[in-house]
């Protein structure tokens, strides 16, 4: 085997498991986190050896799945406009709250949370805690600087902090209205 060959299945093994958890985070885990790993991986393969330079490729390989992910975002959003737009010409029903719940309540929250952030304090946040990148790192993946994302982050780690605390507000409110006593 090639030493090319050898650097690139390294990165392999150091790069996917934590590229696939930033994507399946970023698109809120409806399972096209494996595929667009694997084409960021095979774009990189196309480019051939020493394009990115060997100390840039997990850079590049972020922001390549970072823009496919965006890109299969916009197309799921374009689906569910026209599966909404059909449900209504035939009169079909919309599935009902009770049957969406999932058994894992709390994950399906913070997706939704993480979900509800802007792309920007999304991405940041997940590259830094999925994929343990320094701020610096984050700055080159995303193009911007180190000042906007140590924002991004603050803004979003926030924004489900608050959301939390409110949860947690609301549970123990609902708590407390049961032990109650009947009037």
């Amino acid at each position: 085997m090639a030493s090319g060959d050898d650097e690139f299945e390294q990165l392999f093994d150091a790069v996917y498991p934590q590229l696939c958890r930033f994507l399946d985070h970023l698109l809120g885990g409806r399972g096209a986190d494996e595929d667009i790993a694997q084409e960021a991986f095979l774009r990189l393969h196309r480019l051939g050896a020493g394009r990115p330079p060997a100390g840039e490729a997990r850079y590049w390989l972020f922001g390549v799945a970072r823009n496919l992910a965006l890109n299969e975002l916009g197309r799921r959003r374009t689906r569910e406009r026209w599966r909404v737009r059909v449900a209504g010409l035939f009169g079909l029903r919309a599935p009902n709250p009770e049957e969406c719940l999932a058994t894992d309540e709390r994950r399906r929250m913070i997706r939704a949370w993480l979900g509800a952030l802007p792309e920007h304090q999304r991405a940041a946040l997940l590259l830094r805690e999925q994929a343990g990148m320094s701020y610096r790192e984050i700055a080159r993946v995303l193009d911007v600087s180190e000042a906007k994302v140590k924002v991004d982050i603050f803004r979003a780690r926030s924004a489900l902090r608050a959301k939390w605390r409110h949860m947690e507000g609301a549970d123990d409110v609902s708590v407390h209205r049961e032990n109650l006593p009947a009037r």
